[in-house]
């Protein structure tokens, strides 16, 4: 016989999933939004104002200093999703593992996130940067309630 799961676990679930469709949107913004990216990125880099100052957005565009932001955004939002499917089955499954490494997940999230508050980006992503950190506490404390706990010992 099947025992019931707790609210809790279903909550910290449904939050994971909140957190991958958040990191879903910035992804698809850092697409449309590139040129906005770079010029935050430039803001603080001496040479790419120089690039900026001489031959504009374009030519900034184009120069190899700057970073692939696009790419490296799908890249670490497909390895972000694909470890929360993973690792969110193993939790509902009663692996209590899976717990410490969600923690874990979070706090690397809350540090992007607090990150990302400081970065010259335009002002959507330090708004979904701070959602992402406010997602990541409430499952934090979803993931350790006496009734997740239970749950886990359970099994």
């Amino acid at each position: 016989m099947a025992r019931e799961v707790p609210g809790s676990v279903v909550n910290s679930v449904r939050v994971l999933g909140l957190i991958v469709a958040t990191a879903g949107v910035i992804t698809l913004l850092t697409w449309l939004m590139r040129d906005d990216v770079i010029l935050g990125w430039a803001e603080g880099n001496p040479s790419a104002q120089d690039i900026l100052a001489q031959g504009g957005i374009e030519q900034l565009r184009e120069s190899p200093i700057v970073p692939g932001f696009v790419a490296l955004s799908v890249v670490a939002f497909v390895g972000f999703a694909l470890l929360s499917l993973v690792l969110g089955s193993f939790f509902m499954g009663g692996h209590g593992w899976a717990r410490f490494v969600l923690t874990a997940t979070v706090g690397v999230g809350v540090l992007v996130g607090a990150v990302a508050l400081d970065s010259h980006l335009p002002a959507i992503f330090v708004v979904l940067a701070a959602l992402v950190i406010v997602e990541g506490l409430v499952l934090a404390v979803l993931l350790w309630r006496r009734d997740t706990t239970a749950y886990l010992r359970g099994h």
